[in-house]
């Protein structure tokens, strides 16, 4: 009886998991799916983490956190910290989480590895891209 149960209950789990797909108009942008089907919309210009957040909004949407983007990510930095990812496009998409207070959590595109850089530098990046859910 007790496996059953726990069957059931990781069934249930398993169906509530949702996969994050993007639904707006990803004008000036490219659709990017994960291994995991959820899909994003990245902007294809580099940018600063402020105008990332602020061209999610444009296009009626919020920069992804670094869950939505990498299910399986254990919190820390590194190589094949997000497999989700992984070898999808080149460049390097910000995320809407914080890595302490002045920074945030970015993952490189083509080697899913998870860096953190300060998002309060105004600085252009031709290679940081806003990465939308």
């Amino acid at each position: 009886m007790k496996k059953k149960i726990l069957l059931t209950c990781l069934v249930a789990l398993m169906s509530t998991t949702s996969a994050y797909s993007y639904t707006g108009e990803c004008k000036g942008g490219t659709i990017v799916e994960s291994t995991t089907g959820a899909t994003f919309c990245m902007s294809n210009k580099g940018m600063n983490w402020w105008s990332a957040q602020a061209w999610c909004q444009v296009n009626g949407s919020q920069l992804a956190t670094m869950y939505e983007m990498c299910p399986s990510w254990d919190s820390n930095t590194g190589d094949g910290k997000c497999p989700e990812l992984n070898g999808k496009v080149g460049g390097y998409a910000w995320s809407a989480t914080a890595a302490g207070s002045d920074y945030a959590f970015y993952v490189n595109l083509l080697y899913g590895a998870v860096n953190s850089y300060n998002s309060r530098s105004s600085r252009e990046y031709s290679g940081n891209y806003a990465f939308c859910r």
